[in-house]
């Protein structure tokens, strides 16, 4: 993690990435969810760059994640839509 780089940015908005270098942290809770297991979440250890996406509005979003450690290189572009009713 010493020399772990990143940034995403959501319609072209830069977003603040947390770090965790192996800290406990709380999986949030999703109805159904089997990553989750159930709708409680769960604890685990965390370790990476992290970023949280705030609510989005209906309709079509870019979300681009670039990163890096060492000799290890991420890019990623996420095209996203948002339907009405799923808000």
């Amino acid at each position: 993690m010493a020399s772990a780089t990143g940034s995403a940015a959501l319609d072209g908005k830069r977003l603040d990435a947390e770090t965790y270098r192996g800290e406990p942290i709380q999986i949030g809770r999703f109805a159904d969810s089997p990553a989750t297991g159930g709708d409680s979440g769960f604890k685990t250890i965390g370790c990476g760059l992290w970023i949280q996406l705030p609510p989005l509005e209906p309709g079509a979003h870019v979300l681009k994640i670039r990163g890096g450690s060492d000799s290890f290189r991420v890019s990623v572009d996420y095209a996203l839509t948002v339907d009405a009713g799923q808000r």
